[in-house]
């Protein structure tokens, strides 16, 4: 039987919890990263970290973490989730304050490039299989009027998986890179921007509706996807959708 042992961030609500709980419940091992823990995730099989992503010169705590938690135990995959993003702010640029671009781009690129650089560096040369995953969106894509910094992570990190994944191509022991885009999903971000006036977020009556025709994915369902998704083995630098649920 395959045994992962999954670094995820932001699990404190959302896709990471979702994908946590599942990942437990198929007898995995998880070590999850958030401010706040969350209280459907527990066990023997899952270690929770307080971590606030925006010190982003700590992130390597995480990876130390996860070195002494999985050595000496028989996985046959490693596994980072790069989930953790942040919605605000909200707003057309000229409205969004420097200290909140700096904070959002601490959490949705610079701590996700820096946890993917030491993770890396510490499980590269590791006996079992190795794999980053980027939960990506759409907005790495398409420009948003009204999510300018929250596109702008997305489509950093998309950049940042494909050229990490080119990098291992070169590798003797390639370490798996891949982005997961999950779709439009019903989770508190979802609930924020539906929330946001149309001066804040032009787009606003899109999502609205998304929610009214009941198009948002179920959350665990989404979670269940992804879960398998994470064992199957996609291109370097990938993008793949998670699709119908």
């Amino acid at each position: 039987m395959e045994k992962g042992y999954f670094i995820i961030t932001g699990t404190s609500r959302g896709i990471g919890e979702a994908l946590a709980a599942n990942l437990l419940e198929a007898g995995h091992s998880v070590l999850g990263v958030a401010r706040s823990r969350s209280k459907r995730l527990e066990g023997e099989r899952y270690t929770h970290l307080a971590f606030d992503l925006t010190e982003t010169e700590r992130v390597g705590a995480i990876v130390d973490k996860a070195v002494e938690l999985a050595s000496g135990q028989d996985h046959t995959m490693v596994c980072l989730v790069q989930n953790a993003s942040a919605t605000e702010p909200v707003g057309l640029i000229e409205q969004c304050t420097t200290e909140a671009i700096e904070h959002h781009l601490k959490i949705g690129l610079l701590s996700p490039a820096a946890l993917t650089a030491r993770f890396i560096e510490a499980f590269g040369e590791a006996p079992v299989r190795r794999k980053v995953v980027f939960v990506s969106s759409g907005a790495a894509f398409s420009p948003m009027p009204g999510l300018s910094i929250y596109c702008t992570a997305k489509a950093g990190l998309h950049m940042l998986a494909q050229t990490v994944g080119e990098e291992q191509k070169s590798k003797e022991t390639e370490v798996e890179v891949v982005s997961i885009g999950p779709g439009m999903v019903d989770t508190d971000m979802q609930a924020v921007v539906r929330g946001k006036s149309d001066n804040d977020f032009p787009m606003g009556g899109l999502f609205q509706q998304a929610h009214t025709d009941g198009k948002l994915k179920d959350v665990d369902l989404v979670a269940a996807r992804m879960a398998a998704m994470l064992w199957e083995r996609q291109e370097q630098g990938a993008y793949v959708e998670v699709g119908e649920v």
